[in-house]
């Protein structure tokens, strides 16, 4: 029964975890990284002022939990995982969700996932629009000559997950990913009850809506940060260990790893649905023999070169400044998040960015399925005000056919908000 799923698996596992279908704006490593590079100065204090009691032990979990808050926006695009939820996380009411995260925190662990989530809000914004963007056209030149010197995910998705590979080399090389948190790794936790709740306020669905069985993929994103990353990292060894050792002359296969001890993972996780360890190596083996074609392309990557840098360090210089200035805010209670589109960077609105305007209109439609029974006002009133705008439409019969409904379930809504029906 274990071999058939193993095969199974890493068939998977190339298409889904190695190469997602979208990319986000920093690696699991880099939204890490800002958690730890913030804990200290600014959440670990936050936490202590909040709940004066938590102890030492406590105060780590809370730790794990933050991390987990900063990653799992993205777990949507993991196997098993539901891409709807992650497009409404990243362009629908992305600030307002978080806002919920915080608003119906109920204890430390729940709070520390929150603030979590705020941190992947502001390395969004600001890893896509300061680094990410900037760098894909100085690294590929051809991409620049098509796009200019910003280029978003959406005009190159394969040029923008290979820059994001290339920096997770990058800064690995550098040791900046050696610490004990990276290399021993404590865990990573997610806190699905605040994410129920907030996700529900915020969109109207529950988590079980939009995921076919979300349990298996809660387990399947935890394996893949657990256990597919050291894979990752032992192949960027293998096919770019003259670059490595350029960056950093005293680089082993040792020392350039990121993992997390197994009897950690299992301490955290369990071992129910985990795949076999040899599993993970099989696929490693795979990815440095298979071409780089296809699905793989992104693997063939350019390891980023000073002025890309530049950027990427700019980006992240940036995160934690307003990340910072946030938790602030946060703890003043005048924290306002701007529903922004995390690709850009920019206040979502109709038209500034079709993967936005796409999920917006797949909310809509999925609420309308089930007659708009549990949207809320700010909901109802928020999906009205962005589709206030007439969309211009691609001519193509698909997406003629989808107005359609988008514009039949405005309609409805206009109804029951006692509005003028017609829409154009």
């Amino acid at each position: 029964m274990r071999k058939p799923f193993v095969i199974a698996l890493c068939a998977l596992l190339l298409w889904s975890i190695l190469v997602p279908e979208k990319a986000a704006a920093y690696s699991v490593l880099t939204h890490q990284a800002l958690i730890d590079a913030a804990w200290d100065n600014y959440l670990k204090p936050l936490l202590k002022r909040k709940y004066p009691h938590a102890t030492d032990e406590e105060l780590r979990q809370a730790h794990a939990y933050a991390y987990g808050g900063a990653i799992s926006p993205d777990m949507g695009y993991y196997p098993r995982g539901s891409k709807f939820y992650t497009n409404l996380t990243h362009y629908v009411r992305s600030g307002d969700y978080v806002m919920a995260l915080l608003k119906e925190a109920r204890n430390l662990n729940e709070y520390a996932f929150a603030i979590g989530n705020l941190c992947h809000y502001e390395a969004d914004m600001y890893g896509h629009s300061i680094g990410i963007n900037r760098s894909v056209p100085v690294i590929y030149p051809k991409v620049e000559a098509k796009y200019g010197d910003l280029v978003n995910y959406s005009e190159d998705p394969i040029a923008h997950m290979r820059t994001e590979f290339g920096f997770d080399v990058l800064q690995t090389a550098r040791g900046n990913y050696a610490s004990r948190q990276y290399h021993d790794f404590i865990g990573f936790q997610v806190d699905t009850a605040v994410m129920e709740r907030a996700f529900y306020q915020t969109y109207g669905l529950h988590l079980n809506q939009v995921f076919k069985n979300f349990p298996k993929a809660l387990k399947m994103f935890r394996w893949s940060v657990a256990q597919f990353f050291p894979a990752i990292t032992r192949t960027a060894w293998a096919t770019k260990k003259a670059d490595i050792k350029k960056l950093n002359p005293n680089a082993t296969a040792r020392s350039f790893k990121y993992r997390m001890e197994r009897h950690t993972h299992n301490k955290s996780f369990g071992k129910e649905d985990e795949p076999p360890a040899w599993g993970t190596t099989f696929v490693s083996f795979l990815i440095r023999i298979v071409p780089k074609i296809g699905p793989l392309r992104p693997l063939k990557f350019k390891t980023p070169g000073p002025d890309a840098e530049k950027f990427f360090i700019e980006s992240f210089d940036a995160t934690l400044k307003h990340y910072a200035a946030s938790l602030k805010q946060l703890e003043e209670q005048k924290l306002v998040l701007v529903n922004i589109d995390y690709d850009t960077g920019e206040k979502t609105v109709i038209g500034e960015y079709a993967l936005a305007d796409d999920s917006y209109g797949c909310l809509l439609l999925a609420l309308h399925e089930q007659g708009f029974a549990n949207t809320s006002s700010s909901l109802q009133q928020q999906l009205l005000h962005f589709f206030s705008k007439p969309q211009v439409i691609d001519g193509n019969k698909r997406a003629i056919a989808r107005q359609d409904k988008i514009n039949t379930a405005l309609e409805e809504l206009k109804r029951m908000n006692g509005m003028n029906v017609t829409y154009q």
